[in-house]
């Protein structure tokens, strides 16, 4: 058995949310060790980035290589319905400013081995293909992970660990955190890579395409060069009364009932096989204990139809980084309080999503969602939210408050033209 030698802070996980902590604590004067599972670069999906994150991208300094490195620019997002009735635009510059103009659409394993280069880069030592079998003495001054690399078992000693492991959630229920639904149904995600989807011209062609079918939704995320991911949300259940059938024939049939989807795929060719995610709207009760924090989808995660998982995970993870600076200068654990309030504040980012994604899945909330009203600025609102705006100004809040009130009015009588495809 190996041990290496001490370090301040362990972090589970080198993707974004993991990458983006280590960096700011290496930047803090803190030894910090990655404990990354998988070999970089590697397949994960998230591929939409938003303008709102820009800001934290520069944070951890990887906004230049980000703007070198060949991904396809991101000006907006559109919706439309299946059956090509409806169609709504988001320009980003429209509502957000000039700095937030644009992001990327960005190819995972690209853009997350640049992420846990620039952490090397800034010092932290990372250890990938190392699989972390065991938390001992949590909450202590003096924790140990159990480790297995690609060649031997060794173990890291630290004072601090940040959860940055994902949906897996490696400590969670290590440390007697409890789980919790997000969203009360339960949905599963279907998607791969394919070449040869038809995509719009212009500034437009870096537009993410969500395209609501009866049951469910697709997402259309063109890449650079010719690839596109392809993704297909439906309700779980729908997926398990269809077990009879192959995640293909699942897949193809949908694409094929969605006259917008089919079109754009008619000449598409997969690049890999299908994959599935299931269960994933969830978070914890709690996101830290006295010095075991957890950031990203180790938390928790809303749905991915606002495409808010990589901000929100780069956001936890710089503020975790932050509060064990801060605590490690007064040599002391976190106090209640800090974990009361970062908590609470990643779960305020997590609730306004949320609540929009209820309203788009509700048939008459996406009914309002898609025939925008001027009064009172509300598109604009709205507009600020898919952005990644996930800390709204006052007058927001109440545009926000007045969208889903509309909502409601929409159950009970039409105010917005009705979609007679969802019906």
């Amino acid at each position: 058995m190996k041990l290496l030698p001490s370090h301040d802070v362990a972090v589970i996980g080198g993707g974004p949310a993991g990458a983006a902590a280590a960096t700011q604590l290496a930047k803090a004067g803190l030894k910090v060790a990655v404990l990354e599972k998988e070999k970089f670069p590697r397949f994960s999906i998230g591929e939409s980035l938003l303008p709102h994150g820009n800001e934290l991208l520069r944070e951890i300094g990887v906004w230049p290589k980000l703007e070198e490195a060949g991904f396809l620019r991101k000006y907006g997002a559109e919706f439309c319905t299946g059956d090509k009735t409806r169609l709504r635009r988001f320009w980003f510059g429209q509502n957000l400013g000039p700095s937030c103009e644009y992001s990327y659409q960005v190819e995972r394993s690209s853009f997350d081995d640049l992420l846990l280069k620039n952490a090397r880069e800034h010092g932290c030592d990372v250890y990938e293909e190392t699989k972390v079998t065991a938390l001992e003495n949590p909450d202590t001054e003096f924790m140990t992970l159990r480790c297995e690399g690609e060649r031997e078992k060794f173990d890291v000693t630290c004072r601090w660990v940040i959860d940055a492991s994902g949906r897996a959630s490696f400590s969670g229920t290590r440390i007697g955190l409890k789980r919790q639904p997000t969203l009360s149904d339960r949905r599963v995600a279907i998607y791969a890579h394919f070449e040869g989807v038809f995509r719009n011209s212009g500034k437009a062609e870096g537009h993410i395409t969500i395209a609501r079918i009866p049951n469910g939704w697709f997402w259309l995320i063109p890449l650079a060069g010719n690839r596109t991911s392809v993704g297909l949300v439906l309700p779980a259940e729908k997926v398990r009364t269809s077990e009879f059938r192959s995640l293909d024939t699942i897949f193809q049939e949908a694409v094929l009932s969605a006259p917008e989807v089919r079109d754009r795929m008619s000449v598409a060719t997969p690049l890999s096989a299908l994959r599935v995610t299931a269960d994933y709207s969830w978070k914890h009760s709690s996101f830290a204990s006295r010095r075991v924090i957890l950031t990203g989808d180790a938390a928790g995660f809303v749905d991915p139809i606002f495409s808010s998982g990589v901000m929100l995970a780069l956001k936890s993870g710089i503020i975790a980084a932050g509060l064990i600076a801060k605590a490690e200068k007064s040599s002391r654990h976190l106090t209640r309080w800090e974990r009361y309030t970062y908590t609470r504040q990643i779960t305020g980012w997590m609730n306004r999503y949320a609540d929009i994604i209820k309203a788009f899945y509700d048939r008459a909330g996406f009914e309002v969602f898609m025939n925008p009203m001027p009064f009172m600025k509300i598109p604009n609102s709205i507009a600020r939210l898919v952005g990644g705006d996930a800390e709204p100004r006052f007058l927001d809040r109440i545009r926000l408050d007045m969208f889903f009130l509309i909502c409601r009015i929409q159950r009970l009588a039409s105010i917005a033209p009705s979609i007679p495809s969802l019906r």
